[in-house]
């Protein structure tokens, strides 16, 4: 069977301005694809007519006639091959649902790229989205690659070069801008800059401990800014999202104070999560959940991250804000035994109760005197009375 060529149009582009005439060439799938990059190396020779006689040490032939490329293999026999433009439109065949230029230029930061963020990463990618901030100061381990986006091959990378490809790889066009950072109290002004200077619109926070919520929270407070904080219950038997419109919704804060319990819930996916929380009388179990239960979370956190971008656009989608009106949302994936959920009925067929594997919106009220978003204290002035997020979307 003859391989099957991919060229890389920018080929032609560095070859014009180079006066190179050899391009790099990989293997995929133990030689059953050969891919041409635009990069100087051996393996193809570019060419703008068919040569008489092979190329000694060509693998592959690549003759260029203006917009048309023909491959040839070592005995001038031709190949099979697909060209990659190098703008290539790979958003086409979502175009029916919205245009997809109105992605292009939003930005997202999403603080946090581990099993959680690199999902919400991806699907803001596919989607369309073309500027990105990425935060983490970690690096992806072997632990991680059951539940994260990148693999084996990225072991040992920063989580920001390896999710920044990510992106690239399905969206070549996209802008994406790293920051290799641990968010702390001694970090959060290096952030704020980063952020402004991104000019973020939507931030998504998957950090995984509260002190870096807390600071993302108040960050965005101050520069209303709109923000998503994902939370997973401990083995991953569910969790929530948080939606932050700033003077709307309750911000973080307000979750914490209010609900304690459930933001207390959270998964201990790492030593060092384990370590943070460690009680002096017993260890904490390293106990992740599995990312087929991560995924809903994550997914409904892209969701709500790019109704927040499409907001004020006439789409398809547009019928999603009369749905998605709570501040807060809750998904099960079972009845975990000692929760609050244990006893609740199985899901069957039934529709008229509550049960696993269901979305679930919270009417959380903000609070006045939160600290971080209330209103002010003023003597002998009494706060105003909870706003109505009943129709915070209009």
């Amino acid at each position: 069977m003859s391989a099957h060529v991919v060229f890389e149009a920018a080929v032609v582009r560095m070859v014009a301005a180079g006066a190179v005439d050899r391009a790099r060439v990989t293997e995929v799938d133990g030689g059953e694809v050969l891919r041409v990059h635009a990069a100087p190396g051996d393996g193809a020779v570019v060419l703008r007519t068919t040569p008489d006689e092979p190329v000694a040490g060509a693998r592959v032939h690549c003759v260029v006639d203006g917009a048309d490329v023909v491959c040839l293999d070592e005995s001038l026999r031709p190949l099979p091959v697909t060209v990659i433009p190098e703008h290539a439109d790979v958003f086409d065949r979502v175009r029916g649902v919205f245009e997809t230029d109105i992605l292009r230029d939003r930005a997202v930061a999403v603080l946090g790229l581990g099993s959680g963020g690199s999902v919400v990463v991806r699907e803001l990618a596919r989607s369309g989205v073309g500027r990105f901030l990425l935060v983490d100061h970690d690096r992806l381990e072997v632990g991680n690659v059951c539940r994260h986006e990148c693999g084996l091959a990225d072991v040992g990378r920063l989580k920001t070069n390896a999710v920044r490809e990510l992106i690239l790889d399905r969206n070549p066009d996209a802008e994406v801008t790293t920051l290799d950072l641990r968010i702390s109290s001694e970090t959060v002004d290096e952030l704020t800059a980063a952020i402004k200077a991104a000019g973020v619109d939507v931030v998504v926070c998957a950090t995984d401990n509260r002190e870096s919520r807390l600071l993302v929270n108040r960050l965005c407070v101050l520069a209303g800014l709109p923000a998503l904080f994902a939370g997973v219950f401990r083995r991953a038997y569910g969790g929530q999202v948080l939606r932050y419109l700033p003077g709307l919704t309750p911000c973080y804060q307000c979750f914490v104070s209010a609900v304690p319990a459930m933001a207390n819930d959270r998964e201990i996916a790492s030593a060092e999560q384990a370590h943070r929380i460690a009680y002096s009388d017993r260890p904490v179990a390293v106990e992740p959940g599995l990312a087929a239960d991560i995924a809903p979370i994550a997914l409904m956190m892209a969701k709500l991250t790019t109704q927040e971008l499409l907001a004020g656009t006439a789409t398809t989608l547009a019928s999603l804000n009369e749905d998605l009106v709570a501040p807060l949302y809750l998904w099960l994936n079972r009845r975990e035994a000692e929760t609050d959920y244990a006893a609740l009925p199985p899901m069957a067929t039934g529709v008229d109760t509550m049960s696993v594997l269901r979305w679930y919106g919270i009417d959380l009220p903000r609070d006045i005197h939160c600290p971080a978003c209330g209103t002010p204290a003023v003597e002998g002035v009494e706060p105003t009375a909870d706003l109505d997020t009943s129709d915070f979307r209009a």
